[in-house]
């Protein structure tokens, strides 16, 4: 073998094995993948009221396990407006006797992180401060929330008081070992761009995103939506630590129609932080129970054949 073969050989097996190393990682990260179940699944209804078609709240765990579940998310609005101690006990013993444990802590809609109003800014920050209390209590390893969903000021500004917003609260949370995670839900938040000069501009370990499948309405009156939501996932990836896997609808072999998961799961390859995958089925053709059911089969089987 002459030098230049030698050189070549070499250094195609080192492409190879870089390649190998970068296959292995991804590989390895998928594995690691937890699905979680996100309770308007099933719970359709608000702040304790009792959902006549389905499960009540501290029958969710029971339900999600019996349904291949070992994690749950919990949502704020379906806890009673006057939360208590005694609720969160009830709660933690029935995911103990279950055996599910928490993922994400999805809150929202009760103030905005980036709000114009230093006030209204500052008694959001409060409100979300003890839903990340709540979050501990509950065991969960991230809260959510949004910065808001209707265009009010220019993007430049919102994107100054979103930093300040997020900042304080991801730095409580961290204060409590959680992460915060902020999602593409419409708005300023659908614009993968702002979402991007967002988290550079909080640049905190603990903050990240979680990714939408669907939530790509960037104005409203008339609807304007963000043209690809899987560029749209694969901007965001980077920092993407949780999703949520909205479905509705599936066809007669399983998929969703109209998300192709397997191509947002390949996406999902460069997310080097992503752990959650958190069934959102919101649809009606079928019951709550199914459609979580097929959403979890479904990833399942995209995992395995990616």
């Amino acid at each position: 073998m002459n030098r230049r073969t030698f050189l070549n050989t070499t250094a195609l097996s080192t492409v190879g094995i870089a390649t190998l190393s970068a296959f292995k990682k991804q590989r390895a990260a998928q594995q690691n993948i937890k699905i979680s179940l996100t309770p308007w699944s099933l719970i359709r209804t608000g702040y304790g009221d009792k959902d006549p078609l389905n499960v009540a709240l501290f029958d969710y765990p029971e339900v999600a396990k019996s349904l291949g579940f070992d994690y749950i998310d919990h949502e704020m609005f379906h806890y009673p407006k006057n939360l208590t101690d005694k609720h969160l006990n009830q709660m933690n013993t029935a995911m103990k006797s279950a055996g599910v444990s928490s993922a994400v802590m999805l809150t929202g809609g009760v103030g905005d992180l980036g709000d114009a109003n230093a006030t209204n800014r500052k008694e959001a920050i409060k409100i979300f401060r003890y839903w990340v209390d709540v979050a501990a209590e509950l065991n969960c390893k991230a809260i959510r929330n949004v910065c808001g969903e209707y265009i009010s000021i220019p993007h430049p500004e919102k994107l100054k008081y979103a930093t300040e917003g997020v900042t304080a609260l991801g730095e409580y949370a961290a204060s409590k070992g959680l992460d915060l995670l902020i999602e593409n839900h419409n708005g300023y938040s659908s614009d993968p761009d702002w979402m991007i000069q967002l988290m550079e501009g909080v640049n905190l370990k603990n903050v990240g995103i979680l990714g939408d499948f669907t939530n790509w309405i960037l104005e409203r009156n008339p609807n304007t939506y963000y043209p690809d939501p899987y560029k749209g996932i694969e901007l965001l990836s980077p920092y993407i630590r949780a999703i949520s896997a909205k479905s509705e609808r599936f066809d007669k072999n399983g998929e969703e129609t109209t998300t192709d998961y397997k191509r947002m799961f390949n996406i999902l390859k460069n997310a080097p932080d992503f752990v959650f995958a958190g069934v959102e089925f919101f649809g009606n053709d079928i019951s709550r129970n199914q459609g979580a059911l097929q959403t979890r089969n479904l990833i399942e089987r995209v995992l395995a054949e990616i």
